[in-house]
């Protein structure tokens, strides 16, 4: 059901004057959104995440060197 009423709400807008500025901020605040949420998911991916269940995800020695590039000195790389 939201999804019919934002679609309704889009369809609405696009006569407006101001759609172009509500993509514009659909966008900036979009790309906001997006930027934290991988923040977020780094932190959680190097600081949060155990070292063990990094260990059994990370297996080879090219695998712990790409994590090593996004999270240094949390894997020793071997």
């Amino acid at each position: 059901m939201r999804i019919i009423i934002a679609l309704a709400l889009l369809l609405s807008l696009g006569g407006c004057a101001e759609f172009g500025a509500f993509k514009s901020g659909v966008a900036t605040h979009g790309a906001d959104a997006s930027d934290q949420t991988l923040e977020a998911n780094l932190w959680y991916l190097c600081n949060a995440s155990s070292v063990g269940s990094i260990k059994r995800r990370f297996k080879t020695v090219e695998e712990v060197a790409a994590y090593n590039v996004i999270c240094p000195g949390v894997l020793p790389g071997s």
